[in-house]
């Protein structure tokens, strides 16, 4: 078995990310789900930007890294989600369910 470089791992992470994370928040907005779509795209690469390149550098690695930065990713796609699809309530849903899903996949694969 071969061993990813760095940036292979992580653009290998990152379409993982968003191969799990937009069709659960699309699928949570019936009648939008193109729009936020198109809008949870650009909010995940930013925040999975943020949590494999900055946090580590802010956060001492562990446990309570790790959850800060999940919360982060969660808050912050569901305040572009509220903003896109008009429902707070909603957002937090669909982002809350999205970042799981891929959190635990990426578990599964990677450990």
């Amino acid at each position: 078995m071969t061993t990813l470089s760095p940036l292979a791992g992580y653009l290998l992470a990152l379409g993982l990310t968003l191969a799990i994370e937009v069709p659960v928040v699309a699928a949570l907005y019936p009648g939008r789900r193109r729009r936020l779509a198109l809008v949870a795209v650009p909010a995940n690469v930013v925040t999975h930007l943020a949590l494999h390149f900055i946090f580590p550098r802010l956060l001492a690695p562990g446990a309570p890294a790790l959850f800060l930065g999940e919360a982060f990713a969660t808050l912050a796609e569901a305040a572009v989600y509220a903003v896109a699809g008009r429902d707070l309530g909603r957002a937090l849903v669909a982002s809350a369910l999205a970042n799981a899903a891929s959190f635990g996949a990426g578990v599964l694969l990677w450990g």
